[in-house]
């Protein structure tokens, strides 16, 4: 049994792992309520949008194992689970990082994303088939009171049989039939801005999230390190 300045580590370890699993706890809630606040919108926007969510979720599921690792071998001083517990972190703090980067990089294309997706969509609003389009155009225009991509005229563009004299009435304040051009009620403003933030915002609390974790996984590293090099000395001896 391993004692001294050791021991203080072995039950730092321990702690640590607790952390880990709040830390889980916590990341499968955030992405959960990423997840939450894209599906509204996943309908117009393609699917891959919501990868970074469901990411947390599953990084957040295995977190719970590792710190099974972690925990009991803090506590048994077992050499192998606190060995398979470091390297866990340590391929898990790798992937956080090409994470990062890969979200970094992302995060630069969303307005072209965002803005090429919700114009694509435009194309089946009113389509039976597409139902689920038609209802979160109405529910986005509502909402953030505005209209169309960039501007209205999109959805002449986009349906100019359908849209050449009037626009959804999603698109007015007043929900009135006939929303046209003339209406004072008409919202010029494009939704892509509005839409935009949402997912801008959301990286932030990813990426908030994500920092905080890689702190504390680098700490949990080394002292497991240091556990389990003290547990091998002692078993040598």
């Amino acid at each position: 049994m391993v004692s001294g300045p050791i021991n203080c580590v072995k039950y730092l370890v321990f702690i640590f792992n607790l952390i880990f699993f709040l830390f889980g706890i916590t990341l499968v809630a955030v992405g959960a309520y990423v997840q939450t606040q894209l599906s509204a919108y996943l309908d117009f926007l393609s699917t891959n949008i919501n990868g970074p969510a469901i990411l947390l979720i599953i990084v957040g599921l295995i977190i719970f194992l590792v710190s099974f690792f972690g925990c009991c071998g803090a506590v048994k001083e077992n050499y192998c689970m606190v060995l398979t517990f470091s390297i866990l972190m340590m391929v898990l703090l790798v992937c956080q990082i090409g994470g990062a980067i890969a979200g970094f990089v992302y995060s630069n294309d969303i307005k072209q994303l965002v803005t090429t997706q919700m114009k694509k969509s435009m194309v089946n609003y009113d389509d039976p088939e597409k139902g689920g389009v038609t209802k979160t155009w109405d529910t986005v225009q509502t909402k953030w009171h505005c209209c169309g991509t960039d501007n209205p005229d999109d959805w002449t563009t986009a349906q100019p049989d359908k849209f050449d004299k009037a626009y959804p009435k999603s698109c007015c304040d007043d929900q009135i039939e006939t929303c046209d051009s003339s209406s004072s009620t008409l919202n010029k403003q494009g939704c892509v801005s509005s839409v935009e933030d949402i997912f801008e915002k959301n990286v932030y609390y990813i990426g908030a999230v994500g920092i905080a974790l890689a702190v504390i996984q680098v700490m949990g590293i080394v002292f497991s390190c240091c556990l389990a090099r003290a547990v091998r000395k002692e078993y040598e001896v």
